[in-house]
């Protein structure tokens, strides 16, 4: 049924609605895109000051960052829902008061985890963000991005149900969506792009045949493909580079950016 619906909105919707028009990225030094995942936590903790910092030294284009909200409402920075895994707290994020979150610390060290207005001020005029929004308020965010003259220098990863909102609220701001695990052939994608205004597809190589990245060329939908764990090597690297793909998301982005300057491509 998923199917016959997409391609039923293959058939009515039209091209027009945005597919022709390129969006309007944030400019990158680099025509290869790199982007950080979770900062540079090889030897920084995941999604910390810090792992921006060494990120912004290594010269990348984007640094990922997941985006939750505290009791209180305020934006922080964190992955999980709960504190466990990267804190010396307990509970979800969701259910810590802004002040107790600002005294945390991340397990094994003296750092505390950020808030997202602490993040945005240290990359500012730095380095661009892909934000993944984990569990925060589109307008809240969109506020603190303005606030720190930010708007502009960001991406937004979010769930197919959170993109109408988004595009409401800040039009112009890139947007980044998973594709279905059901959609399979170039039509299908192509369909699902045009259903959901997406800018990017993002995924892993394995998502894509050259027949589909053909047709999303075809209508100026990138795909920056996430490079993560078990695929994060110069096997999969050299793949995409293949493919014609001229992004990726890793947490080795010192060694990819070494494996791209000797291909000359950074």
């Amino acid at each position: 049924m998923k199917i016959l619906i997409l391609r039923i909105l293959l058939l009515v919707i039209p091209n027009l609605v945005f597919a022709q028009s390129k969006t309007v990225f944030p400019k990158t030094n680099h025509q290869f895109i790199i982007i950080s995942h979770r900062g540079f936590h090889v030897d920084t903790p995941e999604n910390t000051i810090e792992s921006l910092r060494k990120a912004i030294e290594l010269g990348v284009d984007y640094v990922e960052v997941d985006i939750r909200t505290t009791l209180e409402g305020e934006l922080v920075v964190m992955h999980d829902a709960n504190l466990e895994r990267t804190t010396d707290g307990k509970g979800k994020v969701s259910a810590i008061s802004t002040i107790d979150f600002k005294n945390l610390k991340i397990k094994g060290t003296a750092i505390s985890p950020p808030t997202f207005s602490s993040f945005l001020m240290e990359a500012k005029d730095k380095v661009n963000l892909y934000l993944d929004i984990k569990e925060a308020d589109p307008e809240k965010i969109i506020s603190l991005l303005d606030k720190y003259q930010m708007r502009e220098r960001v991406v937004i990863y979010c769930s197919p149900q959170q993109i109408f909102q988004w595009k409401k609220l800040a039009p112009t701001i890139p947007l980044i969506i998973s594709p279905s695990s059901n959609i399979k052939t170039p039509s299908e994608f192509e369909a699902f792009v045009l259903s959901f205004q997406a800018s990017v597809l993002d995924g892993s190589i394995k998502t894509y045949s050259t027949e589909i990245l053909h047709k999303l060329a075809e209508i100026n939908i990138p795909v920056w493909l996430d490079t993560l764990g078990k695929d994060d090597n110069a096997q999969t690297w050299e793949a995409a580079i293949g493919l014609n793909i001229k992004a990726l998301q890793t947490d080795k982005p010192k060694e990819l950016i070494e494996y791209l300057s000797k291909k000359t491509l950074r």
